[in-house]
């Protein structure tokens, strides 16, 4: 193969061509849940942190709630 040239690929709309797109678009199941699972945690735990620091400005600001 001379220097700079192109290297051998199937041609697009083959079955090869196809099969190998397919395999590099879609990552698996797995990993799409993990994801999933990965952001609503992260989304609840950032909820959770915001919710203490607005409790912690009000205690601070003396309004606490009577027992």
């Amino acid at each position: 193969m001379k220097p700079g040239a192109p290297r051998w690929r199937p041609a697009r709309g083959t079955r090869v061509a196809r099969a190998k797109d397919a395999e590099m678009e879609r990552p698996s199941w797995l990993r799409r849940v993990g994801w999933l699972v990965l952001i609503y945690a992260a989304g609840v735990v950032t909820v959770g942190i915001v919710a203490v620091l607005i409790r912690m400005l009000m205690s601070a600001a003396g309004m606490t709630v009577p027992h």
